[in-house]
């Protein structure tokens, strides 16, 4: 998620290279979204302009091996973050280690269709910088130099 956030925040401001300023005020940007719902909207609007669960909906069928017991009421930003995240807080910072094999294929299987999605996203990015800038050239008078 760290790495499109930066990636794209990069692109937007037309510099390159980017200064040590610029980095460090896109790391304050993301430290300051403190919880992973907060990062997946974020990065989600960012890329698409749509909050996470909309573009996640419109997207289902990339997550469609994971869903298996998911609650359609629950959010899938919630879903992702009791299933995947919160496991590997309790493993990294709480040292819970008493899970088992299935917890752990599960665990696999979910960020599989989650960067999945972020690689959606980030095409989706693209397609609409490309759509910009092909509307941007149209809009050049022809005899006009590019």
């Amino acid at each position: 998620m760290a790495y499109l956030f930066f990636k794209w925040k990069g692109i937007d401001s037309g510099k390159l290279p980017h200064t040590l300023e610029d980095n460090e005020k896109w790391e304050g940007e993301w430290d300051n979204m403190r919880s992973i719902g907060k990062r997946l909207d974020e990065l989600s609007r960012l890329l698409t302009d749509k909050p996470f669960d909309e573009f996640a909906v419109l997207n289902r069928g990339l997550l469609k091996p994971v869903l298996t017991g998911y609650d359609s009421a629950t959010s899938l930003k919630k879903f992702f973050q009791e299933q995947l995240f919160d496991k590997r807080n309790a493993i990294a910072h709480y040292g819970k280690i008493d899970f088992h094999k299935q917890d752990g294929e599960r665990c696999l299987s979910s960020t599989s269709a989650l960067v999945g999605l972020f690689h959606a996203m980030d095409k989706e990015r693209i397609r609409r910088m490309d759509d910009a800038h092909k509307k941007a050239r149209e809009s050049i008078p022809s005899g006009s130099p590019p």
